[in-house]
């Protein structure tokens, strides 16, 4: 395997950042920088570390609640996360985050509640 090869494995399996992502998605759904923090319940200075640091990942928690804001179907939700090198496993606590995308459960309130009904740390 030569350098030319390597080079063209890597760019086949780059994928967008996290930063990319999210903001390709705020435009899709035609929304203000200020509209996702609030709905996400996020500080702005972290949304503003997320918009000027591109290599900047924010916690799973925080991902997830940006899902939320987003009211992302769960393919858009699973491509965000992956963005940020995360994932759901199998646990509880991903299991539910999963069952809220599949059923569009947007409401952080109500997974909040689903969450602590089953002894799970809230967003």
């Amino acid at each position: 395997m030569d350098d030319t090869d390597l080079k063209r494995y890597l760019s086949e399996r780059k994928t967008s950042s996290f930063k990319e992502t999210l903001f390709s998605l705020i435009t899709k759904y035609k929304l203000t920088d200020v509209e996702v923090y609030k709905m996400a319940a996020l500080d702005r200075k972290l949304f503003s570390k997320i918009r000027c640091n591109g290599d900047y990942v924010p916690k799973k928690s925080n991902v997830i609640k940006l899902g939320l804001a987003l009211n992302l179907d769960k393919t858009e939700f699973d491509t965000l996360l992956k963005s940020a090198g995360y994932s759901l496993s199998s646990s509880s606590f991903d299991s539910i985050i999963a069952y809220c995308f599949d059923n569009k459960v947007y409401d952080t309130n109500l997974v909040n509640n689903y969450l602590y009904s089953y002894c799970e740390t809230t967003l």
